[in-house]
């Protein structure tokens, strides 16, 4: 590396030369490359080498997750084909596979700089490489936490019971708040309108994540029935329950409809009914919840969506 007959560029030549960028973010740029107020072979060559050492980190956290993953199938093969496991499985392949391309394409640079401009460059992709690796190393890092998470729920028949008991106490308390609001009905609100169609596609909503509820009960009695674990069956009464009391607010909403609130918001609950009809169990349940706050009106001195939806730990605010 050479320019103006020395084996170092100097800071300010290279500030000097890179149009556009203010110095502060050059000399931040400059920094992993530099010794002193210059850019030097040997300063250079150690960060190229600190990326590489980081992209070699990275490719171990995801033959880490790969590894994981290829555990999990195995202990999981006895009922790799239910829908509650099966999509789990096919879920963190995705995220593999995403992650797996990630770090395919990443690479340190190989080019020599030989002046200002080149030094500039070769920096802040030297950057960009080393915030990819950071960010592959979290990806996989999380993937392999959330595959040895699914394999404890795998292994453990109460972990399982235990989370169908509690996604059931979410979905009862939110259809609870919500019962509270159809109270409310048609004169408590100051846009009653607006009111039962948030309420409404609430209610679907509800509606939706119990089935995914009872599907998942089947599942995992399914499940017991192939491993030999014991079952809890005393969770579909809980479920049962939360169907019931979903059923009795959905017909109470029925009741304070007026034809001028089906006619302001008919268009829109249409539009959100067939979105939401997409959803079959297995459920995403972020996903409904981002289908819900796509079509759901405001509401003028209601609660605020997204402090209901954090506050009740449910996707049904």
């Amino acid at each position: 590396m050479a320019e103006s007959g020395s084996d170092t560029i100097r800071v300010t030549d290279v500030v000097d030369a890179i149009e556009g960028v203010d110095a502060g973010t050059v000399h931040e740029a400059l920094d992993p490359v530099t010794d002193g107020d210059r850019v030097t072979p040997e300063a250079v060559a150690a960060a190229v080498s600190d990326t590489s050492k980081l992209l070699a980190t990275a490719e171990t956290r995801v033959e880490l997750a790969e590894g994981a993953l290829a555990d999990a199938r195995e202990a999981a093969e006895p009922v790799a084909d239910l829908p509650v496991v099966e999509t789990r499985l096919d879920e963190f392949a995705r995220r593999l596979s995403a992650v797996e391309s990630r770090v395919a394409d990443a690479e340190p640079p190989r080019a020599t700089p030989t002046d200002s401009s080149s030094v500039y460059g070769l920096a802040v992709e030297l950057r960009d490489v080393a915030t990819t690796a950071q960010g592959i190393i979290g990806t996989a890092d999380d993937l392999s936490l959330d595959i040895e998470q699914f394999q404890s729920w795998l292994g453990r028949p109460s972990r399982r019971y235990d989370d169908l008991s509690e996604d059931t106490d979410l979905v009862a308390e939110a259809t609870e708040d919500l019962a509270a609001v159809v109270g409310t009905l048609p004169d408590g609100t100051a846009d009653p309108a607006a009111t039962w169609a948030d309420a409404t596609m609430r209610a679907r909503v509800l509606s939706v994540l119990v089935d995914d509820l009872r599907a998942e009960y089947h599942d995992l009695r399914e499940f017991a029935k192939r491993t030999g674990d014991p079952f809890d069956a005393g969770l579909v009464e809980d479920v049962d329950a939360v169907t019931d009391r979903v059923a009795d607010v959905e017909s109470a909403l029925d009741r304070p409809a007026e034809p001028e609130w089906r006619d302001r918001f008919g268009e829109e609950l249409a539009g959100f009914s067939d979105e939401i009809s997409a959803f079959a169990p297995p459920i995403e349940w972020g996903a409904v919840d981002e289908c819900l706050e796509r079509h759901r009106p405001e509401t003028n001195g209601g609660p605020d969506h997204a402090a209901d939806s954090s506050e009740t730990g449910s996707p049904v605010g």
